[in-house]
């Protein structure tokens, strides 16, 4: 049965002074979130800020994989000003620092950062957000090139069915999963004609139907397996482990798209295929529909497709 706190242990909505809510919720984080520092930061400064943040809603919130890639994020800042006081950094300070690393990393850097000022600013801990009114321009790009038929054909043609290179291509490109997803496919995922799976990345509900394409790769794979791809050792891979093996086996078929480019050969194949927009972020678990019109433009979308589809 759950202890009652005591009268005099405030517990945390009745604690009334920001600092002190601030304190305890450094402390919770630590608790919580299981922090590798031997010791609790210097109240005040930036390492204790984002433990703080740690112990917020909006952390909380968050899915794993951006939990993961945001962590990283805030290692290397408290590395280089982790000592520094919250309430000395200025957004000059900050934009300097974006704009050494610049690009892509810039804005995924950014987007980690301004939670933590909003959050400190939220409690009452800095008079004002140094991150509020910074805005990177976004660099033109359409991302990771998607797979083209003749880079499909050539796939095919250099890693026959049976091999695990194949496999991994024959999955991705008929599920349309990412490496972070495809490694935890496992016949657990499929329910009612449908595989299923939570993106790591996002959380977002990923509903792939199970096509004649799909049916034809399951039909080759053991009924009992932790997961649809194994390793040579029989353990599932990691996404690092999976992404560095389709790598080399995409550069020996002298494909320069990676899985990422067949995530998208995924959404060109049911775009031609008469599926809407809205089926097909809800196949490949995309959180915008601009996202999926930008991933079905292709010049050879017809070509592709037949590539794509096995025959009765």
């Amino acid at each position: 049965m759950p202890k009652t706190p005591s009268p005099s242990m405030p517990t945390k909505t009745q604690i009334s002074d920001a600092r002190v809510l601030a304190a305890y919720a450094a402390a919770l984080a630590r608790f919580e979130q299981r922090l590798e520092s031997p010791s609790p930061p210097q109240a005040g400064s930036f390492s204790w800020a984002v433990e703080v943040y740690f112990a917020s809603p909006h952390w909380a919130a968050l899915a794993v994989g951006t939990q993961k890639s945001r962590r990283a994020i805030y290692k290397r800042y408290i590395e280089a000003q982790g000592s520094r006081s919250i309430s000395d950094i200025r957004s000059e300070d900050l934009e300097m620092a974006l704009v050494q690393v610049g690009r892509h990393a810039a804005i995924n850097e950014l987007k980690a950062l301004k939670p933590v000022f909003a959050h400190m600013k939220a409690m009452r801990f800095i008079a004002a957000d140094p991150a509020a009114g910074i805005k990177l321009e976004k660099p033109k790009s359409d991302g990771h090139p998607t797979a083209s038929a003749d880079e499909i054909q050539a796939f095919q043609d250099t890693w026959p069915v049976g091999t695990t290179e194949r496999l991994i291509f024959d999955l991705a490109l008929y599920t349309g999963a990412a490496r972070v997803d495809l490694i935890g496919l496992s016949r657990q995922n499929i329910n009612d004609g449908l595989i299923q799976y939570h993106r790591v990345k996002t959380g977002v509900l990923a509903q792939v139907p199970i096509t004649l394409e799909v049916s034809r790769v399951l039909d080759r794979l053991p009924d009992i397996a932790p997961a649809f791809i194994m390793t040579s050792q029989n353990k599932p891979f990691s996404a690092a482990g999976l992404g560095n093996l389709f790598g080399d086996a995409a550069k020996a078929a002298g494909m320069k798209a990676r899985l990422h480019g067949l995530r998208k050969a995924f959404c060109v194949y049911w775009a031609e295929k008469g599926a809407s927009t809205h089926q097909i972020a809800a196949m490949a678990g995309h959180l915008t529909l601009a996202e999926v019109e930008r991933y079905t433009r292709a010049t050879d979308r017809t070509k592709l497709v037949r590539l794509l589809v096995t025959e009765g």
